[in-house]
């Protein structure tokens, strides 16, 4: 049985972890999530941690997994600035719609059709491999000078990803355990979402209005609480928690606005928010690395090709994508050779892997590897293509001295 020491000396050695990819990522511009991915593999075949410990872990991974969802969701929308923005906010919206149907479209036939997979088991690998990686694109295009209309829609694009990535596959993973007939699946379907709606969208209202009342001086850390509440009762109840952390977050997120229909008076601070909430994230999805990376089976040779297979696909796929987009939209011009090669995918991807882990362990073993190296791989080849492609850009006069946690993007 592990000590109450032990125990926070593990929790602790994972948090220092976290910050030694801080300083690599300040220094070398090493991804801090490639580096505890690393650090995982090296534990896990190294065996200096007991397994004892390991299975400590694993009995934390569902909570720590949730967690993490509802930071990605929340945090996601907070940094949608309507201001900021502007315009490109709908096209960015659009661009991370596009997103999933090309790759949720395209890539699923090649599962269940070439590799045998089950269609929805087809459907929730494709959609989680849909993500495209803040914390990898958006610093690169601090490398460069790219036109602001552009460069705020591939941020949009990248930030609202997640949310609908996370909301997707979790609906497809709850799913998975329900029964295939089409009438019960639509039935749960509409019972999940409306009550969802209905959760998220009065407590978000109510708490709106607490907020601008109380004036408490940490209220941000009672926000993240009330997000627990929202999805342990919308859990309870057989709604879609995920959906109802949505449109709670939605309301909050847009605060300014609703007040003026709402007429309330009063603030609520969403910088605070955010910070509270990169804070919180920093801890658990440092955790989620570092045990992904102990998971992973570097030596699936079989998975190892079939990575390549998909990453592969979903490069096609990128580039397809933004030049049919671009065809009908104009949305990017002559930078549509730039924005396709973001084909990274990164945090999303590995939280939704540990959530099948805690949640359908023979489903994780059955695919894990494979996403596992999908990420690495198109990592790899984002960073190969977009060196390329970018030598005709000139360089940015801005200088990347922080990490993707203080330049307000997701880690």
């Amino acid at each position: 049985m592990i000590t109450t020491d032990e125990l926070l000396l593990l929790l602790s050695g994972i948090m220092l972890l976290g910050f030694v990819g801080e300083i690599a990522f300040r220094k070398k511009r090493i991804p801090d999530m490639l580096l505890l991915l690393l650090i995982g593999i090296l534990i896990h075949y190294s065996g200096i941690i007991p397994s004892v410990y390991i299975s400590i872990l694993r009995s934390l991974l569902s909570f720590v997994g949730i967690v993490a969802l509802i930071l990605i969701v929340f945090g996601g929308l907070l940094k949608l600035d309507l201001q900021k923005f502007g315009h490109s906010l709908s096209k960015g919206i659009g661009t991370a719609i596009a997103d999933l149907a090309f790759v949720i479209g395209l890539l699923t036939p090649i599962l269940y059709f070439v590799f045998k997979m089950p269609l929805l088991v087809s459907l929730l690998i494709s959609t989680i491999l849909s993500e495209t990686a803040a914390p990898f694109i958006i610093p690169l295009l601090a490398r460069i000078k790219l036109d602001e209309a552009t460069k705020h829609t591939i941020e949009v694009e990248t930030i609202f990803n997640s949310v609908l990535n996370v909301i997707g596959a979790l609906l497809i993973l709850s799913l998975i355990d329900q029964p295939s007939t089409i009438v019960s699946i639509t039935t749960y379907l509409f019972s999940s979402f409306s009550e969802a709606i209905v959760l998220g969208g009065v407590m978000g209202i109510l708490w709106l209005i607490v907020l601008k009342q109380a004036s408490a001086p940490h209220y941000y850390i009672a926000t993240i609480a009330v997000l627990f509440v929202i999805w342990g009762v919308a859990d309870y109840i057989g709604a879609s928690a995920i959906l109802a952390v949505f449109i709670f977050s939605i309301l909050i997120a847009n605060s300014h606005a609703l007040s003026k229909i709402l007429k309330v008076s009063g603030t609520v601070d969403i910088t605070q928010l955010d910070f509270f909430n990169q804070e919180i994230t920093f801890i658990v999805l440092t955790i989620f690395y570092v045990y992904t990376g102990i998971l992973v089976n570097i030596f699936d040779f079989q998975a190892l090709i079939v990575a390549a297979i998909l990453t592969a696909a979903i490069i096609a796929m990128r580039f397809f994508e933004v030049f049919s987009v671009n065809g009908i939209t104009k949305w990017f011009g002559r930078d549509s050779l730039l924005v396709s090669s973001f084909v990274h995918r990164g945090p999303t991807v590995i939280v939704l892997l540990g959530i099948v882990l805690s949640t359908n362990p023979a489903l994780f073993s059955t695919f894990g590897n494979t996403v596992f190296y999908v990420v690495i791989f198109s990592i790899l080849a984002g960073s190969i293509s977009f060196t390329v492609i970018s030598s005709r850009y000139a360089t940015s006069a801005a200088v990347l001295t922080t990490s993707p946690n203080e330049q307000g993007v997701l880690k």
